[in-house]
């Protein structure tokens, strides 16, 4: 009797754990996806903003580095 309680209680466990990264396995997807949205997929994403800032630097037709300063 106190083998099979024990057995039980085991397999229980180990459903509990797989749950458990199959949750933070999608957690973790989703959080990716975002963060790749946020960083480089997005036209107003960060990546884009700082390459159209230095493309405005270095125009070449002007043939001159343009500097913005903040103020």
């Amino acid at each position: 009797m106190k083998l099979h309680s024990f057995l039980k209680q085991h397999g229980q466990t180990a459903v509990e754990y797989i749950l458990m990264l199959a949750v933070s396995a999608g957690l973790g997807l989703t959080f990716m996806k975002k963060f790749q949205g946020y960083m480089f997929d997005n036209p107003d994403s960060y990546m884009n903003v700082q390459m159209n800032f230095y493309k405005a630097m270095f125009n070449s037709e002007m043939r001159f580095k343009k500097y913005r300063l903040p103020r």
